[in-house]
């Protein structure tokens, strides 16, 4: 039996024997829902996608076989992100994989790991913490795991030679493949780029429609009892006007600001990721440029100056483009408030118990602390890391276009 059909058996028995053991119980079907929804989703996502499921032995050192596939890959037209360690291949929208080499004595075992994309990963940890969706987020799980696992035996696994050796890139063709390997980071870097600014555009959005909510509540309540009207309902029916009335012409205008301020960003942004995966396309077929379109190369190096920003502005989301880390840090920092909630209510009965729930508050609360420094630090190396991949990786394709045209 296959490891991914051995994962997903183990897991779908887990999640099963959860809501087996529960109804055993007798427990209120509300529950059943919320928490053993929650536990099962989070035990199937846990048993599927932390284990690396094997690929192929390859006779090649590591760093050779991942750079093979992550070119041969791009030429695919898929978007990968490319580390020392690791691939990460975007599948859709939702789903990624991650790669992976390990030396071993004849070459290297290439495996894999299933993944998601950062909106993927939001969506799906939201389903799995908020309880009520806890089976949607089993079902979007199962739906991902199963979309990595054809992906890898259609695509990754074939790449890969049958007999274990890399073959070698013919000297003619490596000027060719460079120029597309560069092509291709360049629309991976433009289309994150376009999806960054365009979750900051929403989350703006949503940040505007939540506090407009919240300051309706106030208007609503704060209102009511100033209005000269002896009935209670015709009070709260004119205090439930004038607040809709004010929240509605303070929150549209800040919509409509957000609006006018960051969406032609993101839908610029869009035509220029859009107008970069025409242009490799058109490469790919090796078809020439039409009319006055500049070469692939031309607009490479066009591209090459705005590549840097088109970094920074894809990792600038921080926490936001990083959801798992982000929703750790919110959960130790609600467990952080809670505790220290407790710990003030409790110090005036119980002075002891009161300080010990202050002590593991401020723990946590430094805990937070550290996480987000570590992660912060390792946000930025990646991202100085991408720009010198980046700059490198234009060097080559330069110094081998000025040596074919020397050639010439």
């Amino acid at each position: 039996m296959r490891p991914e059909a051995r994962a997903l058996g183990i897991a779908a028995s887990v999640a099963a024997t959860i809501f087996a053991i529960i109804a055993f119980l007798g427990l209120d079907p509300i529950y059943m829902i919320l928490s053993g929804g929650t536990v099962a989703a989070a035990a199937f996502l846990g048993i599927l996608y932390l284990p690396k499921y094997p690929v192929r032995e390859v006779r090649a050192a590591p760093e050779d076989t991942l750079a093979y596939l992550a070119s041969r890959l791009r030429l695919a037209g898929h978007r990968v992100a490319q580390s020392p360690s690791m691939l990460t291949v975007r599948i859709g929208s939702f789903a990624a994989v991650r790669v992976f080499a390990r030396p071993t004595a004849s070459g290297s075992r290439v495996s894999y790991q299933p993944y998601a994309t950062p909106s993927g990963w939001g969506t799906l940890i939201t389903l799995v913490v908020l309880g009520w969706t806890g089976l949607g987020g089993l079902a979007l799980a199962l739906y991902g795991f199963v979309r990595v696992w054809s992906f890898t035996s259609s695509r990754l696994a074939p790449t890969l030679p049958a007999d274990g050796g890399l073959p070698a890139t013919p000297p003619s063709d490596e000027t060719r493949t460079a120029l597309l390997e560069a092509m291709s980071e360049a629309q991976r870097v433009a289309a994150e780029a376009h999806e960054a600014l365009r979750a900051t555009y929403w989350d703006y959005q949503a940040i505007v429609l939540l506090a407009a909510i919240l300051v309706w509540v106030v208007l609503f309540i704060g209102l009511g009892p100033s209005i000269p009207e002896p009935d209670f309902l015709t009070r709260m029916r004119t205090s439930a006007v004038l607040a809709t009335a004010v929240t509605v012409g303070v929150a549209g205008s800040t919509a409509w600001l957000i609006r006018r301020r960051i969406r032609p960003r993101f839908l610029r942004q869009r035509e220029r990721a859009e107008h970069l995966e025409r242009a490799f396309a058109r490469e790919a077929a090796r078809k020439a440029p039409e009319g006055g379109e500049p070469s692939s190369f031309e607009l490479l190096v066009e591209a090459s100056n705005e590549v840097p920003t088109w970094i920074e502005t894809s990792r600038r989301g921080g926490i936001s483009r990083d959801p798992a880390a982000g929703i750790i840090l919110v959960m130790i920092l609600v467990w952080t408030y809670g505790l220290v909630s407790a710990a003030l209510f409790y110090l005036w009965a119980d002075v002891v118990l009161g300080l010990v729930l202050a002590g593991l508050g401020v723990a946590l609360g430094l805990g937070a602390f550290w996480f987000y420094r570590s992660w912060r630090r390792r946000w930025d190396s990646e991202t100085v890391r991408a720009l010198g991949d980046w700059k490198r990786r234009l060097a080559v394709v330069r110094a081998r276009m000025e040596q074919y045209l020397e050639d010439l």
